[in-house]
């Protein structure tokens, strides 16, 4: 028997978490347009949440993935499934779709070469088009579940805004989501030394403390969390950046 994929059986765990997967969509929704690329949309977990949009093409470079993508979505003409590399030079074919939004939830930290990767979102975009991205956060957390999924890195703030700069993005908004799960994140990660995350865990997260840790952190924006949240749309010509 062979043994299950770990990308895709961590991401079949996260399919569990419907009230997270909202609640990250909605960190969103005022900035996202009719036309969109959704990069490393792995089994859709994310997908399934934009289908109310014109156009989703949705881009992994995993063919099981894209495989799983192909499935789920064909009776959903709006979905365009792709096999690619966003870090490659072929990405910026994907403009003649005319996206108006780059969606990119926790993909950007499985990238070699990000900041390529982000200079390709940007080229992608029509003008005043904005990235919606969301990364893991603080490196210190990395730990044996990051490395299992192929994690490079987990970000501070000052290295992802450095980032998107660079590429060419003015930044929207930057901010921490989800304060309270480092702690679960580091005693997995660097204590126990799991392999995976625990669907469990995972249930019980999304279950009971989603629903209040939400509108709490509607109200008080948290100074540290599991992730960084980053609104970036693109530079008018000729700005100083």
């Amino acid at each position: 028997m062979s043994r299950p994929d770990p990308i895709v059986q961590d991401l079949e765990i996260m399919r569990a978490a419907k009230n997270y997967g909202r609640w990250i969509l909605d960190q969103f929704r005022s900035s996202l347009g009719a036309r969109i690329i959704e990069c490393g949309a792995g089994i859709g977990n994310f997908t399934e949440l934009l289908l109310d949009h014109d156009l989703v093409v949705a881009v992994d470079a995993y063919a099981p993935c894209l495989e799983r993508l192909r499935e789920r979505f064909a009776a959903a003409p709006q979905v365009v499934p792709v096999l690619m590399d966003i870090a490659s030079e072929q990405f910026v074919t994907l403009a003649v779709h005319r996206p108006d939004t780059v969606v990119c939830i926790n993909v950007l930290e499985h990238v070699e070469d990000d900041g390529k990767a982000l200079a390709q979102m940007r080229a992608v975009l029509q003008p005043a088009g904005r990235l919606a991205l969301l990364v893991p956060a603080f490196p210190c957390l990395y730990g044996t579940i990051d490395r299992k999924i192929g994690h490079y890195r987990r970000y501070t703030k000052r290295e992802l805004a450095a980032k998107l700069r660079r590429a060419g993005f003015r930044i929207r908004a930057l901010f921490y989501m989800n304060v309270v799960a480092p702690l679960g994140w580091w005693l997995n990660n660097r204590v126990l030394c799991r392999q995976e995350e625990s669907p469990a865990q995972v249930l019980v997260f999304d279950r009971w403390i989603v629903p209040w840790l939400r509108p709490l952190e509607a109200i008080v924006t948290p100074p540290f969390g599991l992730s960084l949240i980053a609104v970036g749309e693109m530079e008018a010509p000729g700005a100083d950046g």
